[in-house]
């Protein structure tokens, strides 16, 4: 071997053994091993934005938070179970950890999967997670539909579940007898039937064909629904008339999180608050804002208000639905008409008008 190249190796050498030693002495600069490797349970497809810009950072963060020591394993569109049933299996230890919505098991949740069906449907729903949260606070017995799991948080949609057509509705009379497509519970078809429409109960996963096959003239949507399940290249006008919300959890097995060392107790228990709720929060706005952007600019959507005086008359119209959304959720020992009673002053603090919204920069 010649000098040169002896001495090159020769240094090579003693830098793999400094390096060796270091590691040894100081073994806290290596990776974590590997402590829990736990199953999420999510209904969504792994293409879903929901998944890519919120869930999945969320739990990047964790394994990173832990130095490791945490992995998360989604399986997604209902491999482990129905949309349904995601909460359950968390609590049987089916799945480690779930996200999924209240809205999509029906009478499980009397409060969280209707929380949002009675909004004032002249007000711009811009603050829900505000609302949601300040209302879990006021009402702490609320949490006892969740008993069971480990809730980690809730998250909600902004804007709400609004009308969308083929042809435009710009005054509430327009409404009348139009065939629309429900997405939500009874509350939410009784508010809608009451402003005139004829409400057809079809699956989200029908909806375009039927709007394709004239079975419906619309539908409720949200922005995203137009833009993912291309609703839009039918759906050519939305009316700010949001009839509902909606409202999604992640939570997690109680016995895997009791098994846990306290620092990554801590770790989650950190997660789960204000840093969750800002995540969440920014990307439900993002997702919306975009989607809408998107459905305008390249599906030719347009975006339309009603008056000062069809919002107060659409309000009164719906008015007596409140009785129903009370016995909903007075069922479980809620007291449904003081929840009912702060929702509306939540509403007024932090809803505004939609005249004075942020969506109302994009009304044509």
């Amino acid at each position: 071997m010649n000098r040169p190249l002896e001495s090159i190796m020769r240094k090579l050498m003693t830098t793999l053994t400094a390096a060796a030693l270091f590691l040894s002495v100081f073994p806290r600069f290596s990776p974590a091993a590997e402590e829990y490797r736990l199953s999420l349970n999510l209904p969504i497809p792994p293409i879903h934005s929901r998944w890519h810009n919120a869930i999945k950072p969320w739990f990047d963060e964790l394994t990173e938070r832990s130095g490791g020591r945490i992995v998360v394993e989604p399986y997604f569109a209902e491999a482990i179970s129905k949309q349904s049933e995601s909460m359950d299996s968390v609590r049987n230890g089916l799945a480690d950890f779930a996200e999924s919505s209240f809205g999509m098991a029906i009478g499980q949740f009397p409060f969280y999967e209707r929380v949002f069906d009675v909004v004032d449907l002249g007000r711009s729903m811009e603050q829900t997670n505000t609302i949601l949260h300040e209302m879990e606070r006021s009402f702490p017995q609320i949490r006892d539909e969740v008993k069971g799991v480990k809730m980690l948080f809730t998250h909600t949609l902004p804007v709400g579940m609004l009308i969308g057509t083929q042809k435009p509705v710009t005054k509430l009379s327009d409404l009348k007898g139009m065939k629309i497509a429900v997405v939500g519970g009874a509350t939410t078809a009784s508010r809608l039937k009451a402003l005139g429409a004829s409400i057809v109960n079809i699956p989200v996963i029908d909806i375009y064909m039927s709007l394709q096959q004239g079975i419906i003239d619309g539908s409720m949507v949200d922005f995203q629904l137009l833009t993912s399940r291309r609703f839009g290249d039918i759906l050519k006008h939305v009316t700010l008339l949001p009839l509902n919300g909606g409202q999604f959890y992640c939570c997690m097995n109680q016995d895997v999180y009791d098994s846990m060392p306290e620092d990554l107790q801590k770790i989650i228990d950190d997660m789960s608050g204000e840093y969750a709720e800002k995540r969440f929060t920014e990307f439900w706005y993002q997702d919306q804002y975009s989607s809408m952007k998107k459905w305008k600019e390249e599906m030719g959507g347009r975006l339309h208000m009603l008056s000062d005086e069809d919002y107060a008359r659409a309000n009164e119209m719906v008015k007596p639905v409140e009785a129903e959304w009370i016995e909903q959720v007075s069922r479980n020992g809620l007291p449904g008409a003081d929840m009912l009673k702060l929702f509306r002053e939540l509403e007024q603090q932090h809803h505004p008008l939609w005249k004075n919204s942020e969506m109302a920069k994009y009304v044509d």
